[in-house]
């Protein structure tokens, strides 16, 4: 009895480690554009009009941004840009590449805009993954690492965010042929 006891609970102290092992952050795709970025709110004063473009990486502001961005922070809010008729699908908390295939753009889970003033809008909770479908119609996903509010907390001032862009235009986040080749 006492062998029984003592394999049991060396299998219950092992399933922590298990859960641990299992997760582990998978490597990014090769040849797929990522990163970390600090997304300012869009109304901030010190940096108006601040939007995010994965296609280039990198954030966009003022008339440009409007012109080429695919996400902005609005108040609590991420929000696709609805002029280029960017789409959102907020996604459970887990490893940004934990689920690395985007739902079907037609299905009912993804946030389209309904015309060119009104975005489509997803809450920021800090843990959440949120795919995107970009402004060139190509898949992108983030996870929100940190967001700073404001004094009465009504608004973020900033997200940290991670990224990934797959410019192929699939909706698998998988790397491209041969990349692995051009980086060694």
């Amino acid at each position: 009895m006492r062998i029984l006891t003592s394999v049991l609970l060396v299998m219950i102290a092992a399933i922590p480690l298990i859960f641990i092992a299992s997760c582990e952050e998978r490597e990014w795709p090769a040849g797929l554009p990522h990163g970390e970025v600090i997304l300012p709110n869009i109304e901030d004063p010190d940096t108006p009009g601040a939007y995010f473009d994965f296609s280039e990486g990198e954030i966009v502001y003022g008339d440009e941004g409007r012109q080429r961005g695919d996400i902005f922070l609005e108040r609590t809010f991420i929000a696709g840009n609805p002029a280029l008729g960017v789409a959102l699908h907020d996604a459970q908390p887990d490893s940004i590449l934990y689920d690395t295939t985007a739902p079907s753009w037609g299905s009912g889970q993804w946030k389209h805009p309904p015309n060119e003033e009104t975005p489509p809008r997803v809450p920021v909770y800090q843990g959440h993954n949120i795919w995107v479908q970009t402004a060139e119609g190509h898949t992108a996903k983030m996870k929100i690492l940190m967001a700073e509010s404001n004094m009465d907390v009504t608004a973020y001032l900033q997200i940290k965010m991670q990224w990934i862009y797959q410019p192929d235009g699939s909706n698998e986040l998988h790397a491209i042929a041969g990349a692995e080749e051009q980086s060694e």
